[in-house]
This record gives C-alpha cells, structure tokens and sequence, in this order.
C-alpha cells in the first residue's frame, strides 16, 4: 500500500461538500461544580444507552477557515483523506480545521501519515503549538489524537447549542505542543 499525500489548491475545491460522520459506543460525561472558591471539573467516559451517530455536511473550503493549506492523501492513487490547517500568526499556533479519512481507508495509517504532514509543516512555518477541535462524543477520534500527542486544552460547554453537556457533545480543544 502506498500513500501519497499532495497539497491541493483551495481554488480547485471550491464548492466541494465533504461528510464527517462517525459512530461512538460512548462519551466524555462534562460535570462542572462550581464551588465557593471555584470550580471542581470532571470528564469520565461512560457509554452511551445505544451507540451515537454523527452525520454532518460542510463546504472544505469557507471564509471562517482563513488562509489553510489543504492536503489530500492518495492510497494506490484513490483519494483516501484530507487534512486542512492554517498557521495563525497572531498566537503562534497551527488551527487544524478538519481532519477526515473515508470509512474504506481507516485504520491503514493514512490519518497518521496527514497529521505527521500538518506537524512537519506547522514546525516549518514557526508554530509553538498545533490546536484542534473535537466533541466528548468522539472516542475514536480522543484516541487518535492522543496517541498523536495532543492532550486536552480546554472545552466549550455550550459550542453548538445550550445544552450541549445534556446531549454529552461537548467542544473539546486538543493541543499538541512543538519543540
């Protein structure tokens, strides 16, 4: 098996729609306790009662992803994944945007070999930290990235809508630190 991955210009995907989907057996339930002095904050795996499914469509290219690079990976020349981040100047750290391998290609390396580019490239380009979105509800992909190095860096308990720890998808940011 061979992987090729080749950066690609925004231009040539503009109006293309990618799936992110995914299937999780569990979660990381949120419990924030705020406390006299304080607060008390706990994430602890638990299943859920059937497993959860994600579905969610979105244009690769948008305004809000700034100046990202895109790159696709290639395995026996069929399109296996892409990864898209942007190197933002102002604090120093690479924002990965999206992160996505099809379901046929998982599980061979091909996510591995895209977040060993964005590292690579996020080093060239002078970054102290690669910083990166997930949900408590994606263990799959908590697994990956911790395997990949990054560990937690913080959560957003109301993201996508008010109640998001009651429907346990929570915001996670991952980080991975540079030398």
């Amino acid at each position: 098996m061979n992987i090729e991955i080749r950066k690609i210009d925004p231009e040539h995907l503009a109006g293309r729609v990618c799936v992110f989907q995914y299937e999780s057996p569990g979660h990381y339930r949120v419990k924030i306790t705020e406390k006299e002095d304080g607060w008390t904050i706990d994430l602890t795996r638990e299943n859920f009662p059937e497993t959860f499914h994600k579905r969610e469509f979105e244009k690769i290219v948008t305004d809000y992803k700034g100046k990202s690079e895109i790159h696709f990976a290639y395995v026996d020349e069929k399109e296996a994944g892409f990864i898209q981040f942007e190197f933002q100047e102002w604090n120093q750290s690479a924002r990965v945007w999206d992160i996505d391998v099809l379901p046929e290609f998982r599980r061979m390396g091909v996510g591995k070999a895209l977040m060993e580019l964005c590292i690579s490239r996020s080093k060239e380009l002078g970054a102290r930290r690669i910083i990166l979105e997930t949900q408590t509800s994606n263990l799959k992909a908590i697994a990956f990235y911790r395997k990949m190095g990054f560990e937690l860096a913080g959560f957003d308990a109301s993201c996508y809508f008010n109640d998001d720890i009651a429907r346990n998808e929570v915001r996670l940011e991952m980080a991975r630190y540079l030398d």
